[in-house]
């Protein structure tokens, strides 16, 4: 039962942030009625847990820092918890504190613009005529100190640069040529992934965060509609496991539904449901 108990408070605690695709249920709160009383028991400050509600549901992973009290909570208070936490975390998130530090998060996270060589031909070709012509002048300055069969060793260096040089400066050059469509290809190329990057961005922090809070809503509807409450566990050593294989397999999220119990998962779904309707 200590198992099933500590699991089913990291659920509560997750409940109220509805954190992501993959984390939805319990974040850490109380209700101003009964907050002190809750951060007490959890062993946090009503700080420590807003800033919990606050990461796990920007981040979208569960964050429980700092609560060292879960061993010590009644499972049979749950559904009473429930309620408050959720009431909470809806209260935290849909105010201006939680607003502004969303859009603080999303300003952080946006792609920068990147900087492309907006260059013609004639700009490429001045600029490698002037690089080959440092190296050259810069050969040719080394090689005044150098004894015979160092400059030996440097002379087909030098000539190389010689004539790419003369390769350099022809009108209907092949090499500038090359090197200007290569620059060309990887601004087409810079310009696509910052498009993509952003399209992501845009994805991951809509504009308005309400969206982002309707789909973490939507995304625990979704997955908590298919827990089987009925199913069969077996012990395992000292864990439990499902006697259906495919319930085992299933992602640890959908497990945590299932162990918080179907009262905690009723009153989460109606208050998720009502959440949403307000948010449409």
């Amino acid at each position: 039962m200590k198992r099933k108990t500590i699991t089913t408070i990291k659920t509560l605690l997750l409940a109220g942030g509805f954190l992501s695709a993959s984390l939805f249920l319990f974040s850490f709160s109380g209700s101003r009625r009964l907050a002190g009383d809750v951060w007490e028991q959890l062993g946090l400050t009503r700080e420590q847990g807003t800033g919990n509600i606050r990461e796990s549901f920007l981040n979208g992973y569960l964050r429980y820092y700092g609560a060292k009290n879960l061993k010590n909570i009644a499972a049979g208070n749950r559904v009473a918890v429930a309620k408050d936490l959720l009431v909470y975390s809806k209260q935290y998130i849909g105010s201006e504190t939680f607003r502004k530090a969303y859009e603080q998060q999303r300003t952080a996270a946006k792609p920068t613009e990147p900087v492309v060589k907006n260059r013609t031909l004639e700009d490429v070709r001045k600029e490698k005529i002037a690089e080959t012509e440092k190296s050259i002048r810069d050969i040719k300055e080394s090689m005044k100190t150098m004894k015979p069969d160092m400059v030996k060793l440097m002379q087909p260096g030098l000539e190389m640069h010689e004539n790419n040089l003369k390769e350099y400066k022809k009108p209907d050059s092949e090499m500038i040529r090359l090197f200007y469509e290569g620059e060309q290809q990887n601004n087409a190329r810079t310009k696509q992934s910052y498009q993509e990057a952003l399209a992501q961005w845009e994805q991951d922090y809509p504009a308005d965060y309400r969206q982002l809070v309707k789909r973490r809503l939507q995304a625990f509807l979704d997955l908590s509609a298919t827990v089987d409450f009925t199913a069969e566990l077996k012990e395992v050593g000292s864990k439990k496991k499902f006697v259906n294989p495919q319930y085992e397999a299933k992602a640890a999220n959908w497990k945590q539904v299932f162990r918080a119990g179907k009262d905690v998962t009723d009153l989460t779904r109606n208050f998720a449901q009502q959440w949403l309707s307000e948010l449409k």
